[in-house]
């Protein structure tokens, strides 16, 4: 059954009241820019009932372009109700649930919507996220290695020397050399590629500058992340 749009409307208002950091990106999307990264919620439709889930995410803006950035999310993360599950709202009870999912969505939050936050706290939640599954069962695969990147690049926004210490830690890593051939990387690659972009970190901040230009994204609220 197709859900009319006023309801759509109203619960990202909703949304957005509760969360007045947030900009309104699309219908169903709530983002903000954190220096190198965009984060916000996404309230996602369930492809088997009339209902919807919250889910935290963040992105990328070191990218070439905002579709690239947009196409894959560095974490995807949904809520659980009081039972340990997934929540899964009705359109039509939303204000039946609302406080409630409310509530447990400010508890769980990985990353408040506020100013001020440090890449300590970032990376300490990529490091939480890594430990959850599928990532949690494969430690050496290119899925953790690609969390491992990100890390990379959020702490080459600020310095070089924080880049570095995590570059350090990624050539410590037994990687599994199969799962990034299954994946179609080369470890020894894939580790050059990085050591080329903290040499041209330049490069990089000016990409994310020029992804901070796009029309949509340069509206959305803007804070930096702090040391």
């Amino acid at each position: 059954m197709a859900i009319d749009k006023e309801i759509k409307k109203k619960i990202n208002r909703d949304w957005q009241d509760a969360f007045p950091q947030l900009s309104i990106y699309s219908q169903n999307k709530l983002y903000k820019i954190i220096g190198p990264l965009i984060i916000g919620l996404e309230l996602i439709k369930s492809p088997f009932t009339d209902s919807y889930s919250p889910y935290f995410m963040m992105y990328s803006l070191w990218k070439s372009d905002i579709k690239t950035n947009l196409d894959y999310p560095i974490i995807l993360k949904y809520f659980k109700n009081k039972k340990g599950f997934q929540f899964e709202i009705p359109y039509e009870q939303d204000s039946i649930y609302f406080d409630e999912v409310l509530e447990s969505v400010h508890k769980q939050l990985p990353i408040s919507f506020d100013e001020g936050i440090s890449l300590d706290k970032v990376v300490s939640v990529l490091d939480e996220y890594s430990k959850t599954p599928p990532l949690s069962a494969a430690p050496n695969s290119y899925l953790q290695a690609v969390v491992y990147e990100a890390k990379l690049k959020i702490s080459l926004y600020l310095s070089s020397d924080h880049a570095n210490t995590i570059l350090q830690e990624i050539e410590q890593k037994d990687w599994d050399i199969n799962h990034f051939k299954a994946c179609g990387v080369v470890v020894s690659n894939w580790i050059l590629d990085l050591y080329e972009c903290i040499a041209n970190r330049e490069d990089f901040l000016r990409q994310i500058e020029i992804n901070k230009q796009d029309k949509k994204i340069s509206k959305l609220y803007s804070s930096e992340l702090i040391l």
